[in-house]
């Protein structure tokens, strides 16, 4: 070779030295590197109390590159006896070599096990769900074509409890979790953590390089998010209206317990109630939260804002009288009636209240203008949303005064005309409990992220609806509705004054009605506000089916509360149940002496 040629393998080994050289080294590694993604766990979603009602678990599934296991060998080292040197022995190959070691660690039949990493394909699974120290003990055996596939999974352990508040997840495209109902689709941004990844050079048969480049960043857990629900409570609530709806034949049901100071919803129940593990096995419509999402006229229960206009304007007084017909024709022209015939009666405010009578509320309604009182419907709630931290809320209906007609203008006294969600129902009487402040309804208490710093909710700003005198004396007339004589007594508590109020309404769209209870307890320092809803019952009217609803979950809350029975209360209560027992002895024997 001349001189030119000398100097032209000089200058090209030059240049793959120096210019090419670093790319190729690059190149090189990278075809020896093996990476992968380190899932971030999932936040869990947590009861007021802590209780994990939502978690994740990284696993692995393992698959085998097929054609990889073919090529495999397995040496052992042993000690010759003729010359006591180490020497390495071949004892197993492929697919059968493999799964004889894989068969021991995951508790499986070594043969079926080497059948399935038979063939040509790169990836096939042969375990779903390992946990990670199981994949360990199989990843030091370093047999080639093995792959680990890191997944995160979601549990519900509580099973169905709270299941349509929480909502439930898929897998994207990149195997990341993602919320599709409930709080984990409005709190998805929170409770999604951040990957980590990792690597190591490998040489041609798998095995780690020792001295290789290795690579390890850690994941960062999403952020828990802590609710508002009393979990046992919640489950009591679940199984009271699960049972209503099915003695009742009703089409579904749901209960709301919230604190009246604090917007806090302590239950959020949905009778049928979807695991969130399984949520194929409910019915599409079954799943998400109907207390948010499901509009209803709210009936007898929207007197309560007809009443609380009437006191706060002044129109109206608890010990005005009325006089009260069966039915009563107002000067447009348009006719009500009560919903049992009676004998004309004269009732005051607070007796037409207790009796649920529509020929008494619209009079007492009608002395308002109808802009008031539709002002008082939207301070009360109606016709917006709450803004609850659940997804589709939706805000119901409520149509502006002016394009009310002769008949809707007094419908909606009695409330009807006018249509909301259990969420709104509750909220009118826990506005009045809570001396006239309406507080926003909530589920979240608070965020708490991977290091444990807690980030808790704003309690919203509540708003001023009626006076101070006003809730107290519209308390008074509503523990009349529960006492003897009122539309409710089904709803009374032992040891504890109920206020609230029934509610019956026809559904328009279709046959049935809807039976309803809403109200608070303990009635002169409530704790908390109750809404029953069922959808469709065979009974009709609210004070026989939903009330007795109320009363299983407001006693229940007030043991898990930790609150007393009054001993004044029970003194009164025990009173009333003399007098009545004497009432009726003296009725007997004025009968026997007839």
């Amino acid at each position: 070779m001349g001189l030119a040629g000398f100097g032209t393998l000089a200058a090209r080994t030059t240049w793959l030295q120096m210019v090419r050289g670093p790319e190729l080294a690059a190149q090189a590694q990278a075809e020896r590197t093996v990476t992968w993604v380190n899932r971030a766990p999932r936040g869990d979603i947590l009861g007021r109390d802590g209780t994990i009602l939502a978690s994740s678990a990284v696993s692995y599934d393992i698959g085998v590159n097929q054609v990889k296991i073919a090529q495999y060998e397995r040496w052992e080292e042993r000690t010759d006896p003729d010359t006591g040197q180490t020497v390495s022995e071949l004892v197993g190959h492929g697919a059968a070599a493999a799964a004889e070691q894989i068969a021991e660690i995951l508790e499986l039949d070594a043969q079926e096990l080497g059948a399935m990493m038979v063939g040509e394909s790169t990836y096939a699974i042969i375990a779903e769900a390992v946990a990670p120290d199981t994949w360990r003990r199989i990843n030091a055996l370093a047999i080639p074509g093995v792959e680990p596939d890191q997944r995160t999974r979601r549990t519900y352990p509580a099973g169905s409890v709270a299941g349509n508040v929480l909502g439930y997840t898929q897998e994207d495209e990149g195997r990341v979790l993602v919320g599709t109902a409930g709080l984990e689709l409005t709190q998805n941004d929170a409770l999604t953590g951040t990957n980590g990844k990792g690597s190591v050079e490998v040489g041609k048969l798998g095995a780690i390089i020792p001295t290789g480049r290795q690579e390890e960043v850690p994941a960062t857990a999403g952020t828990a998010v802590r609710t508002t629900i009393n979990p046992d409570l919640q489950a009591i609530a679940q199984d009271a209206i699960d049972e209503v709806v099915q003695a009742q034949g009703a089409d579904w049901g749901c209960v709301v317990v919230m604190e009246p100071a604090t917007g806090k919803l302590l239950v959020l129940a949905d009778s049928g109630a979807v695991n969130p593990s399984d949520p194929g096995a409910t019915p599409e419509e079954s799943r998400n939260a109907r207390s948010v999402q499901a509009i209803f006229e709210p009936g007898s229960v929207g007197k309560v804002i007809t009443f609380a206009a009437a006191l706060e304007e002044g129109t109206m007084d608890p010990q005005d009288t009325w006089t009260v017909p069966y039915t009563w024709t107002a000067a447009n022209g348009q006719t009500f009636r009560d919903s049992h015939y009676h004998d004309t009666q004269t009732l005051t405010s607070a007796g037409v209240l207790a009796e649920s009578s529509n020929v008494g509320t619209v009079q007492i309604g009608e002395q308002l203008d109808d802009q008031v009182r539709y002002d008082y419907l939207r301070r009360f709630g109606y016709g917006q949303v709450t803004g609850i931290e659940m997804p589709a809320e939706s805000a119901g209906i409520l149509s502006a005064s002016s394009d009310w007609d002769d008949r809707t203008r007094y419908t909606t006294m009695f409330g009807q005309g006018i249509a909301g969600t259990a969420l709104q129902a509750v909220q009118v009487l826990a506005t009045v409990a809570n001396k006239g402040v309406r507080v926003a309804p909530r589920v979240v208490d608070a965020w708490i992220d991977a290091e444990g710093n807690e980030i808790m909710q704003d309690t919203p700003q509540g708003e001023r609806v009626i006076s101070e005198a006003t809730a107290q004396t519209l308390t008074d007339m509503l523990i009349g509705v529960t006492q003897e004589g009122g539309t409710a007594e089904a709803a009374s508590i032992d040891g504890y004054l109920v206020a609230g109020k029934t509610g019956t309404t026809e559904i328009l769209t279709e046959d049935g009605t809807v039976a309803s209870f809403v109200g608070f307890t303990p009635a002169r320092d409530p704790a908390i506000a109750v809404a029953v809803i069922v959808y469709r019952p065979d009974g009709t009217y609210g004070g026989t089916v939903s009330a007795p609803v109320f009363r299983k979950v407001a006693l229940a809350a007030m043991h898990t509360l930790g609150i007393a029975p009054d001993p004044s209360v029970i003194a009164a209560q025990a009173a009333a149940e003399a007098d009545a027992v004497v009432a009726a002895g003296q009725g007997e024997s004025a009968g026997e002496e007839g």
